[in-house]
């Protein structure tokens, strides 16, 4: 399989991966409590369970695991270090989040978790190397020197947009989707 298919293949296997764990999560929640109850800053009516994101991460893992044996994406896989980057940082980003569904974790412990997220992406080779500017205006190029802080900043400021919406029973997760 080559060209568009390989794409496809992988968001279908990611999204149907999600989709299909999400059920049994969801129960594995309600049963050990895992919930959050309405208040001020969840606006649900009921208790609505929490740890949604093993689905997510789990079917990431398949999805990459899947990716990694397809041809279209040896090169991707085959001599680099970014992968694996990619997927010790989502595991560490996913064990924050769901520490922080199942006890209340502090934004500075939080923020400490995604600045190590990033700094995996970063030793493996994960940066944010260039940003391309609004219209006509052509390509930021930033000093290599400034390449750990600029993707600390981006894991951050994007991990912390997405848990602000988070109060609104899957407005978070849509937004992801429309973003991936």
């Amino acid at each position: 399989m080559t060209g568009l298919g390989s794409y496809l293949v992988i968001l279908a296997l990611a999204a149907v991966g999600t989709f299909v764990l999400t059920f049994p999560v969801k129960s594995l929640a309600r049963r050990h409590g895992a919930v959050v109850v309405p208040d001020d800053d969840h606006i649900h009516l009921r208790a609505t369970p929490t740890l949604g994101g093993s689905a997510m991460f789990v079917a990431f893992l398949l999805a990459m695991i899947v990716a990694s044996r397809m041809s279209q994406f040896k090169q991707v896989f085959v001599g680099s270090s970014e992968p694996l980057g990619v997927v010790l940082a989502a595991a560490l980003m996913f064990a924050v989040g769901m520490l922080d569904d199942l006890r209340e974790v502090s934004p500075p412990a939080k923020m400490a978790g995604q600045v190590l997220a990033a700094s995996v992406l970063y030793f493996f080779g994960v940066t944010m190397t260039l940003f391309k500017l609004p219209g006509n205006l052509g390509v930021l190029v930033p000093s290599p020197s400034i390449l750990p802080l600029l993707t600390a900043v981006w894991v951050v400021g994007m991990a912390n947009a997405i848990n602000l919406i988070d109060g609104l029973d899957g407005l978070a997760a849509g937004i992801v989707a429309i973003g991936a």
